[in-house]
């Protein structure tokens, strides 16, 4: 298995998401298998040089969010930026990655917002 999932693994253990751990690692180890992106390569490699994070600050309400602008030096934002745009193009967002905004062909939450008021509750389905 890639370190990369270990690494993810363990610290989603640690809080709210480690539920995922029942069903993540076997749907995971499936798509390594057997349906992999066809890009997945170079983002792995981006992966593998992203600057390392020990952030606190993960939202996952209305967007994707993580790690604080103030948590990397100027130099690490740079890289990230950099890193973060050879993985264009980002489908559905939105995602702010250490105060960085990633602009993407869909907002999600838009969606949400003009729905939730016409659907019956999401709350254990």
């Amino acid at each position: 298995m890639n370190t990369w999932f270990t690494d993810f693994y363990a610290a989603i253990a640690k809080g709210p998401l480690s539920h995922w751990l029942d069903t993540l690692p076997a749907q995971l180890t499936h798509w390594q298998k057997e349906a992999q992106h066809g890009d997945w390569p170079k983002w792995e490699k981006v992966l593998k040089n992203l600057p390392e994070s020990n952030t606190q600050h993960i939202n996952i309400t209305d967007k994707v969010e993580f790690g604080l602008e103030t948590e990397l030096s100027e130099g690490h934002t740079k890289q990230l930026t950099h890193l973060l745009k050879r993985m264009m193009p980002w489908r559905k967002g939105p995602f702010h990655i250490h105060g960085i905004h990633i602009d993407t062909e869909w907002r999600s939450d838009w969606k949400w917002d003009r729905l939730v008021e016409h659907i019956s509750p999401l709350h254990g389905r």
